[in-house]
């Protein structure tokens, strides 16, 4: 028999008795046993003369027929044979699959080879895991979202310790998830002691060593070391250095650092992982020779079933979505709200994404307000009331087993809910934004889509929707030795059309062309570094000139452009060392010159206060200079410098949430009228003050009451210490080698303190509130500190201690993300 094409299965299928049969038994509705018979006969000539569409739809009836018949000899059979061990093997553990017969024996003995420690690898797994053992050549890795890249990664440094490595993550949550791996690795006697994830934490003399780092902390260690140079380095969500944009610094940062590196050592080798890469010639930077070798995965363990409501127009079926033949099926079920929906759709643990954090505090209140539930967590309800205020809303939602996740929430927290999510089996729900997309791995069954967006106007890209609702039913999941379930095999996808999208959203057309079953990613290149140049347009000729010239004033001699603008002052050096990005420094270097000899001429004294500091910034860098970047040009008002200098102030002394959001509330207290409209910006704006407001940018604390103000402040807090973190520390860096910042002052702006050991922590990755904890004399015979080379030490018997002394369990929590001792 020749091969049959999806194309010819979808001209016939419209007619066919197999059309009313496969959509019967995928709803789960009563068939004959003859039917069933016929699906799988048909099932079988799909997998074995089908093309690869047609063998998913063979391997999806196979899949439901053995879970709703709980008979699994003909997957079981099909999966051995394709290479799909995690399932043949769980089969065979759980299922109890006779033995007896020479080929049974032979199959068990055979899914050994793919055993890894107390797991089984597929069959592209391991091809993969073996082709990334190459260690002299520049690989890229592609695997779907929870097929173990991050293993592959661990032992990628595993088998190269005697180098100097670094994992480039995209985000702080990563390089924190990334560095407790490594430290719970133990390999004989053999553990990780030390991860770098701060620039100041090398020493300077290392032979070998391993770091985790950010592009921005990566090249703040460049910057600082000249002479630094690495063997390895493995760039984790690798697609990101595609850009979102044309203008996308961090993407464009990453590729900086990528030639930097491959100009100190021409023989270092570069791994890239991703979930989705449509053809990786496209990492290909103009600028470096890269010679690239590839391995992906096309397996389908997973087969998704896809459901659209419309809650918006007014129809409110659920429909499956056919990615096979590209079509609906009312279910003939109707749902009244998206809270109906959830409530009858949900599994034990829920993902519910928005694009919006405003979007995700909104429908965590109403939410609330539809669930019954009311559950007793005492001691979690505590501990967030002790870490950050009583009031809160999080521990409400706990309480109603609900959590949410997002950019404006405190990392800790962040990290917290996640930790909590996993392991309390009571919170059924977890709302977020895509701040999910990026390696976030927590434990759910179904993913409700409530937006289809991802930023300001852009749909989720195909790729982008495979990645996030690949975090849900995650292999380790399915195949968990005490709680695995076959049924996970098919992940709920729901779609839903309601007031957080737009009134013109066309559901339908949405997923038909990201979930259809011959849907192709494409790499949407917008990094002007990985673009060919004959294709650049006037404006992004610009930019990449602006790029490369930038390169050249970090590190000379690295690219190929020609007449080469080099600046000669050393405040002008120092923006490009810091990466700003704020104004043109070519174009304004004579004008930050004469900022800076007039702020000297003035007889300033050494800055010591933050009143001193935010206005030298003003004076220095802002003022007569044309600013590109609206965030800062918020320092040219005078009284946002007061704000930020309390804020300064409150960095200083190292002040908790606790006493940051009473400051708030205090201040707030005190305003009267318009006064209480608040700036927030477009994420968080809800109103608008003046006439000439485009979009909203205010909240009226007017008609807020005392929790939701509370709220607010947590809010706005995580997003100030976010500017300040991002925006304003490079210049304070800029002034402290410009030597114009009093070096204990510095300290406390920088670190939140002077005193050198907690500063070795905070280098450590350790936040303030646990570095202070810590460094009290009683926890002294569980930590060692060394200030000469910024090494920290941590005994695991320090949780004890903790425990005993009733410290906070958020602390006690980020402890163990640090251990590095048994």
């Amino acid at each position: 028999m020749s091969e049959l094409k999806l194309k010819d299965f979808r001209k016939n299928f419209q007619n066919s008795d197999f059309k009313e049969l496969y959509e019967t038994f995928i709803l789960n509705r009563e068939i004959k046993e003859s039917d069933i018979q016929y699906l799988l006969k048909s099932a079988i000539i799909f997998l074995n003369f089908g093309d690869q569409h047609l063998q998913k739809l063979g391997y999806k009836i196979l899949i439901v027929y053995s879970n709703r018949y709980d008979n699994y000899s003909a997957l079981y059979d099909f999966t051995i044979n394709k290479g799909f061990i995690p399932v043949s093997q769980f089969i065979e553990s759980k299922r109890n699959i006779e033995k007896d017969s020479f080929f049974q024996m032979f199959f068990s003995a055979f899914q050994e080879n793919f055993r890894e420690q107390n797991y089984y690898l597929s069959n592209g797994q391991k091809k993969l895991t073996e082709f990334s053992k190459n260690s002299d050549k520049n690989l890229v890795i592609i695997a779907p979202t929870s097929y173990g890249k991050s293993e592959i990664i661990i032992k990628k440094i595993l088998d190269n310790l005697d180098k100097k490595i670094c994992v480039i993550v995209p985000s702080k949550a990563l390089l924190a998830q990334t560095k407790k791996r490594l430290l719970n690795q133990t390999i004989s006697d053999f553990q990780i002691q030390r991860v770098i994830t701060h620039p100041e934490m090398y020493k300077g003399n290392e032979v070998n060593f391993i770091s985790v780092l950010t592009q921005e902390r990566l090249l703040r260690l460049l910057q600082k070391n000249e002479d630094l140079n690495l063997d390895l380095v493995l760039i984790d969500e690798a697609h990101n250095i595609f850009g979102d944009n044309k203008e996308d610094e961090r993407a464009i940062l990453l590729t900086q650092v990528i030639i930097i590196l491959k100009k100190r050592n021409p023989n270092i080798v570069f791994n890239f992982y991703s979930p989705f890469i449509a053809d990786y010639k496209n990492l290909t930077i103009n600028q470096i020779e890269l010679d690239l070798e590839s391995e992906s995965i096309n397996e389908f363990i997973k087969s998704e079933k896809y459901f659209i409501c419309d809650l918006y127009d007014g129809t409110n079926h659920l429909e499956l979505y056919n990615q096979f033949s590209d079509q609906f099926i009312n279910t003939n079920i109707e749902y009244n709200d998206m809270f109906h929906l959830l409530l009858q759709e949900k599994s034990a643990k829920n993902i519910i994404y928005l694009n919006r954090p405003m979007h995700i505090e909104e429908l965590s209140d109403d939410l609330m307000a539809r669930v019954d539930d009311d559950y007793d967590i005492g001691e979690i309800q505590e501990t967030i009331s002790d870490f950050i205020h009583p009031n809160y809303k999080l521990i409400n939602c706990i309480r109603k087993g609900i959590v949410y996740h997002h950019g404006g929430m405190p990392e800790i927290i962040r990290l917290y809910v996640e930790d909590i999510f996993s392991k309390q089996n009571y919170i059924n729900f977890v709302i977020t934004s895509s701040t999910l997309l990026e390696g976030i791995n927590i434990p759910a069954e179904k993913i409700f889509l409530f937006s289809t967006k991802k930023g300001k106007n852009s749909n989720l890209t195909v790729s982008q929707f495979k990645n996030l609702i690949g975090r849900v039913n995650r292999f380790s999941e399915i195949f968990n030795k005490e709680k695995g379930d076959l049924r996970l095999l098919e992940p709920n996808i729901y779609v839903v059309k309601n007031k957080y999208c737009s009134s013109n959203a066309n559901i339908k057309k949405f997923i038909s062309d990201r979930a259809k079953v011959e849907s192709i990613i494409k790499d949407n290149i917008n990094n002007v570094l990985l673009k060919n140049e004959t294709s650049l347009n006037i404006e992004e000729k610009e930019i990449l000139k602006s790029s490369l010239e930038s390169l050249e004033n970090i590190e000379p001699n690295t690219t190929n452009l020609e007449d080469i603008h080099y600046v000669s002052s050393e405040i002008a050096k120092l923006c490009y060392k810091n990466n700003i990005y704020d104004f043109n420094i070519k174009n304004s270097e004579y004008q930050l010159n004469e900022n800076l000899n007039s702020y000297k001429e003035q007889l300033f004294p050494t800055i010591k206060t933050s009143d001193e500091l935010i206005e030298a910034i003003y004076l220095i860098f802002f003022k007569e200079i044309e600013i590109e970047n609206s965030n800062v040009s918020r320092l040219q008002n005078n009284s946002a410098r007061r704000f930020y200098s309390m804020l300064i102030d409150w960095r200083s002394k190292s002040a908790s949430y606790k006493e940051m959001i009473a400051s708030f509330l205090y201040y707030w207290s005190k305003l009267r009228g318009e006064d209480l409209m608040i700036y927030v910006g477009t994420r968080w704006g809800q109103v608008k003050r003046h006439f000439e407001d485009r979009i909203p940018l205010y909240i009226d604390l007017r008609n807020k009451s005392n929790s939701d103000r509370v709220n607010i402040a947590i809010l706005r807090i995580k997003e100030e210490q976010d500017f300040i973190e991002f925006n304003i520390l490079k210049y304070i860096e800029i002034l402290y080698e410009l030597q114009l910042i009093e070096q204990s002052f510095f300290d406390k702006v920088k670190y939140g303190s002077s005193d050198k050991k907690i500063i070795v922590l905070l280098k450590n990755g350790f936040s303030i509130e646990l570095a202070k904890c810590i460094s009290r004399e009683e926890y002294s015979p569980f930590i060692q500190i060394n200030i000469n080379n910024d090494e920290v030490v941590i005994n695991a018997n320090i949780i004890n201690r903790m425990e005993d002394n009733f410290e906070n369990k958020i602390l006690i929590f980020e402890i163990k993300y640090h251990i590095n001792t048994l």
